[in-house]
């Protein structure tokens, strides 16, 4: 089952990468975002209030849902979107896969959850071979100071360890036996709610776009990116830890690349191919990891 769930996930943000392109434009990245979550948490009442599941909740669990949605739906995207404004894709693809090396260590600093090395092996066998899949786009990099890289580096390493710590908040309260759904559509609403905050005090125009590529992808990404991507990907979170769940990040920029094969005429390497096998074999280490034992 679990095995099923991370396919679904990968195929669900693996093509996401694609779907976001069709979103640059005349709309403020942040802005998206906002739109993307507020339609996502509309599918997520819509399908509670159809399915008469439970809506009424605590203050205490709003707080939680609140928090959540700050990490995981909010501040970790605004910061990413601050870093793709310097970094290549390839740069943007490899720094957020160090989610796993966050998860772990943050697992283990603020959650007391203890180090799986084979794990942290995994994770960094996965990252080499993601290093070697956009090692061409690295090497060709100007990493000095005025071209603005480090400041596009810090962001999306703040981006990542945002993102880990919403992750490790959504296990927390998976174990703690709140409802995966429901959690889902309040913690989206509030994230995309701070954005729109956010962008409302700012000089970002709150704008729209009516083109079909803007409102297909933005349906595409709040369906099955958001609804069904982090249902499924924060599921596997419950299931098998956020430390494991994590290394979907790594493997999801390797389906986009294939699928740039299919759509974009993206031309594969021999050294790329190397890099997919190392991003395999880290695959199989960290998922074939026995369950810490108590």
């Amino acid at each position: 089952m679990n095995a099923i769930l991370y396919f679904i996930v990968l195929l669900a943000w693996g093509s996401s990468w694609f779907a976001i392109s069709f979103q640059l434009g005349d709309v403020a990245p942040q802005v998206s975002i906002a739109w993307r979550f507020l339609l996502a948490s509309f599918m997520l009442f819509i399908w509670c209030y159809a399915r008469g599941l439970k809506l009424s909740f605590s203050w205490r669990a709003h707080s939680s849902w609140l928090l959540l949605g700050f990490f995981l739906f909010c501040v970790n995207y605004i910061c990413a979107y601050f870093g793709t404004f310097y970094l290549a894709s390839g740069l943007v693809c490899l720094i957020f896969s160090t989610l796993t090396l966050f998860t772990v260590f943050n697992g283990f600093i603020f959650f007391k959850k203890p180090i799986r090395l084979p794990i942290l092996f995994g994770a960094i066998v996965g990252i080499l071979g993601l290093s070697i899949i956009f090692s061409n786009e690295i090497s060709n990099t100007d990493w000095s100071l005025e071209s603005g890289i480090v400041k596009g580096f810090l962001w999306m390493l703040l981006a990542t360890f945002f993102a880990s710590i919403g992750m490790l908040l959504s296990g927390q309260m998976q174990a703690r036996k709140m409802p995966l759904v429901q959690s889902n559509a309040f913690s989206m609403l509030y994230g995309s709610l701070i954005i729109v905050t956010y962008v409302s005090v700012s000089d970002i125009s709150f704008s729209f776009s009516t083109s079909y590529s803007y409102v297909i992808s933005l349906i595409y990404l709040s369906l099955v990116a958001s609804v069904i991507g982090f249902g499924v990907y924060l599921k596997l979170v419950g299931n098998i830890g956020a430390d494991k769940a994590s290394y979907v990040n790594i493997f999801t920029p390797t389906i986009a690349l294939f699928l740039s094969t299919l759509f974009e005429n993206y031309q594969w390497s021999w050294t790329g191919l190397v890099g997919v096998a190392l991003i395999i074999i880290g695959n199989i280490i960290v998922l074939y990891t026995k369950p810490v034992t108590t």
